[in-house]
């Protein structure tokens, strides 16, 4: 049959059942509606998250440090022991320290007024060796300092090499600070 026959105006019932039909079935062929086989979605693939990176060891850790009782003109000093826990020896240490009194305010260093007070240590510390109770006097002045923070540690190694470490690269034992809570 020709196309222009099949659009015609149909002359019986089984004529327009057929282009009906045939309609139906054009129609459903373009759309992709028509599917002859049912197909079973593709499984998603499975992404495997790797392990977290390990937290890399303290460069340092303290085992006391505590602020000096405010003397009379209100002078105080701090005592820090730390342990080396690098695998290089160290010849000098610098600790990075902020102190606050008992209302949360930060007490300037004595000496230059800056916010933070840097606190040197001559070595040889060998890895794993402990510093011994290292003492500075002086480094402020307020009769109500409550405590002292280490926000970082200059380390530098005998081979010339200078490495500065965040506060999260230092640990701080149990109970060594217990005199010296600023939270």
């Amino acid at each position: 049959m020709k196309a222009a026959t099949i659009l015609r105006k149909p002359n019986t019932a089984s004529q327009l059942l057929f282009r009906t039909t045939l309609l139906i079935l054009a129609t459903a062929t373009l759309s992709g509606c028509l599917s002859f086989s049912k197909k079973t979605p593709e499984p998603e693939p499975v992404v495997e998250v790797p392990p977290p990176p390990p937290l890399p060891k303290p460069a340092l850790l303290i085992s006391q440090m505590l602020p000096e009782t405010p003397r009379a003109r209100g002078d105080v000093g701090a005592y820090i022991n730390f342990i080396n826990g690098t695998d290089l020896t160290v010849e000098y240490v610098m600790f990075k320290t902020t102190a606050y009194d008992h209302h949360g305010r930060v007490v300037p260093s004595k000496r230059s007024g800056d916010p933070n007070t840097w606190l040197r240590v001559a070595g040889p510390f060998a890895p794993g060796q402990a510093s011994g109770s290292r003492h500075w006097e002086q480094l402020w002045q307020n009769h109500n300092l409550r405590c002292f923070e280490i926000e970082g540690v200059e380390l530098i190694y005998m081979d010339g090499m200078v490495e500065f470490y965040e506060a999260d690269r230092i640990a701080i034992l149990p109970g060594s600070d217990d005199e010296n809570s600023c939270s």
